[in-house]
Formats: structure tokens, C-alpha cells, sequence
């Protein structure tokens, strides 16, 4: 994917990032961890104030629950994002076994990786530290400094948005459809993203402290 590809990308897609609606404020700094590898900027994120204890009853339902989790690159100054990553995660509990079959789908492997897990702890710590996640290219990194957003939902009211979403991850570039098939995605996914989430949302925003671009070189 081209810089220009990824820009574009990431100014549809983490728009959703500055909607807060009835979504709940972290209250804290985003707890970030940035690492420089190969010319590509990545991190690692502490979400677990999206988690609480109190979740065990939704996510171990018996019935498919998904947790749709955006990382965006912001410029400190303001305006719209540099850099985005998106993941979905599906979660079924065996209640038979009684533990967690969860399947990890980003645009890297848009097929999804599977794993189970024994317990709801360790399902929860699972979903509370996205490691080393892959925001793009160092050289998009907003040059007057910048901070780490993050934008957490719980089971998406929207069915549609959350189709958008897995299309985004399914092909990020456009692949073979082109690059004009790939923005229309990425502007109706956007769309719905930016909507004020309805009452019964659950959605966490999160935000890190500033950084200054020679934190993470370029």
C-alpha cells in the first residue's frame, strides 16, 4: 500500500476516533509502548479500563460476542489522523469445556488467528493488551508531535458498521477492486463509525500522552 493509500485510510477509518457521543472517557493516559521496526511504527496499548470484571456475564454467554478495537496516530496540534489500526475479535464461550474460543482478525491476517483460553482471566488480559500492533509507516507520523488514541467496542449495536469493518480488514488497499472501490469502503465505514454510538452502546475512548516525533525517529 502506498503512503498516499494509507493516509487516506486512515483519515476515513480512525474519523470514527473523534466521535464520542455516549462513549466512556478512560480515566487515565493511555498507557503506550512505541517501537520502531523496519521503517514501521508500532505499539503496544493497555486497554483493560474497556474490560472490566463485570463483563464475564456478557462474554461468556454461550452466544458469538465481538469486540471491534481502533488504534489511531493523531497530530497533538489537532486534525485528522496520521495512522489507524483496526481488529476485530470473536469470542464464544464452551459451556461445556468452559473456556474461551477466540478468533483475531486485522488486516494482516484477515482470515483470522484462533486460540482457547482457560478462563475468564485470561480471556481478559488477552483483550487488554494489544501488543505490538502494526500503525503503518514511520514517515506518516505527524511531524509537530502526536498522541495514541484508542476507541473500544463492546458487542457494535450496528451490525452494518460492523460489517464495514471486517471488509476494511479484509482488504485495507482495495486489493483487486482498485483503489476507488477501496475509499468507498473506507467512507461508508467511516460513516457509520462517526455516528454518536445509541445508549446502549458500549464504547471506551482512550487517549495517551503527547509524544514528540524523535521519541520514535522516523
Amino acid at each position: 500500500m502506498t503512503p498516499r493509500r494509507i493516509a487516506l485510510a486512515a483519515l476515513a477509518v480512525a474519523a470514527a476516533l473523534a466521535a464520542a457521543g455516549r462513549a466512556r472517557a478512560a480515566p487515565a493516559p493511555l498507557p503506550v509502548q512505541l517501537a520502531l521496526r523496519d521503517g514501521r511504527l508500532r505499539a503496544t496499548v493497555d486497554v483493560s479500563a474497556a474490560f472490566p470484571t463485570s463483563l464475564q456475564r456478557e462474554l461468556g454467554n454461550g452466544l458469538t460476542n465481538v469486540v471491534a478495537i481502533y488504534v489511531a496516530v493523531v497530530p497533538a496540534r489537532g486534525g485528522g489522523p496520521a495512522l489507524i489500526y483496526g481488529r476485530v475479535v470473536e469470542i464464544l464461550f464452551d459451556v461445556w469445556e468452559e473456556t474461551y474460543a477466540v478468533v483475531v482478525k486485522d488486516p494482516h491476517v484477515p482470515q483470522g488467528v484462533r486460540a482457547v483460553l482457560p478462563d475468564f482471566a485470561a480471556l481478559r488480559r488477552f483483550l487488554a493488551q494489544e501488543r505490538d500492533l502494526d500503525l503503518g509507516p514511520a514517515a506518516l507520523v505527524p511531524p509537530g508531535g502526536f498522541v495514541v488514541e484508542a476507541r473500544v467496542e463492546v458487542n457494535p449495536v450496528s451490525k452494518e458498521q460492523l460489517q464495514r469493518t471486517r471488509e476494511f480488514i479484509a482488504s485495507p488497499s482495495g486489493g483487486a477492486r482498485g483503489a476507488g472501490s477501496s475509499r468507498s469502503v473506507l467512507g461508508a465505514m467511516a460513516s457509520f463509525l462517526l455516528r454518536a454510538p445509541p445508549s446502549d452502546a458500549d464504547v471506551v475512548l482512550f487517549r495517551s500522552r503527547p509524544y514528540e516525533t524523535a521519541e520514535v525517529g522516523r
